[in-house]
C-alpha cells in the first residue's frame, strides 16, 4: 500500500533538530549505545527518508526500557516518536485521499496494485478479456454493416 511513499524525504524542523542535539548532549554515551549513530546521522543530514521514519517508529514501538534510558533519549524520546507518527499519518493519508479522488473521478480502481506475476498481468485480467470480446463484437458488427 505504501510503496508510493518509498524514498520520500522530509526536512526535520529546526526545533526537532535542536531537541535531538540537546538529547545528544544530555547523555554521556559513546557510539556503542543504541541511538547514538542515528542521532548523529539525522542531525548531520537534517533530512529523513520514509524508510528511516518507519524504522524509528518501529524502534519506539518495540522499545521495552524506561524513558530515562540513554537509547530512548538518544532516539529523541516522546517528541521524536510523536513527530514520526504525525509525518507517517500525513503521508499515508495524502496517498489514500489521492487514490480515493482518482477513483471517484472515474479512473480505474487506484487501490489495486498492477504488477506482473510470472509474466502475467494480475490487474483486472477479467476486464482485459471483456475488452477483447467487446472488440471482437465490434469487428463483427462492422462486418455485418458492410455486407
Amino acid at each position: 500500500m505504501n510503496s508510493n511513499l518509498y524514498d520520500r524525504k522530509v526536512k526535520l524542523p529546526d526545533s526537532l533538530l535542536k531537541h535531538l542535539e540537546d538529547c545528544f548532549k544530555s547523555v554521556s554515551a559513546d557510539n556503542n549505545i543504541e541511538g547514538y549513530n542515528r542521532n548523529k546521522e539525522i542531525r548531520d543530514s537534517k533530512i529523513v527518508t520514509y524508510q528511516q521514519i518507519k524504522r524509528i517508529k518501529n524502534w519506539f514501538q518495540t522499545f521495552s526500557g524506561k524513558k530515562e534510558d540513554a537509547p530512548f533519549i538518544l532516539n529523541g524520546g516522546d517528541r521524536m516518536s510523536a513527530w514520526c507518527d504525525e509525518v507517517l499519518n500525513r503521508w499515508r493519508g495524502y496517498d489514500d485521499s489521492s487514490k480515493k479522488h482518482k477513483s471517484d473521478a472515474g479512473m480505474q480502481n487506484q487501490y489495486i496494485d498492477s504488477h506482473n506475476k510470472l509474466g502475467t498481468d494480475t490487474q483486472n485480467s477479467r476486464t482485459a478479456d471483456q475488452l477483447s470480446v467487446k472488440e471482437e463484437i465490434n469487428r463483427i458488427n462492422k462486418l455485418i454493416k458492410t455486407i
